[in-house]
């Protein structure tokens, strides 16, 4: 774990025996980090044809917050959207779970039958608090993870995330 702030600051702030590196860096984080959704937000014109702009603000809130969160009017093939955004981030390296599709992209949907059907993420259950990929061997660890919403749901649906190195400020 390697906050944004650490390649400004030097010394890793997760080394226990550097107290200054940590400070440095808390300070940093807590007064950068965002304090609503707001924050997190960019419009996107067409999230198939990121402009260097809109890349470069939502490259500007992970960096900050470990997280970004976009909004665009066109919607288009949900999978096509997850996919070329994905690779104007730099997300190339899908990790094709089990139960992903041939092409390495989770399409969650409803479902009330079959395999699927077993998992939480394919009902209309709700997900309590999680983390995903934490069962991955090291060679596999998911640095990174797009979710697309094609269609809202009928009700329900929020989220909430959280970033993990303010968890670790609250821990620490």
């Amino acid at each position: 774990m390697r906050g944004a702030g650490a390649a400004v600051i030097g010394r890793s702030p997760f080394a226990l025996d550097d107290d200054d590196a940590y400070r440095r860096w808390r300070d940093w984080k807590l007064a950068s980090a965002p304090t609503g959704v707001e924050g997190l937000l960019v419009e996107v014109d067409d999230p198939c044809r990121l402009s260097d702009a809109e890349r470069d603000a939502l490259v500007a809130r992970c960096r900050v917050a470990n997280m970004a969160v976009y909004a665009s009017t066109r919607c288009g093939d949900g999978k096509e959207v997850a996919r070329l955004l994905g690779e104007r981030l730099g997300l190339r390296r899908l990790d094709a779970n089990w139960l992903a599709d041939e092409d390495g992209i989770s399409t969650l949907s409803v479902s009330e039958r079959g395999t699927r059907g077993e998992f939480i993420p394919y009902t209309d259950r709700p997900i309590r608090w999680h983390t995903d990929g934490y069962y991955n061997p090291p060679e596999r660890t998911i640095a990174a993870m797009l979710l697309h919403c094609v269609e809202r749901a009928a009700q329900g649906g929020g989220n909430r995330v959280l970033d993990h190195e303010i968890a670790y400020i609250l821990l620490r």
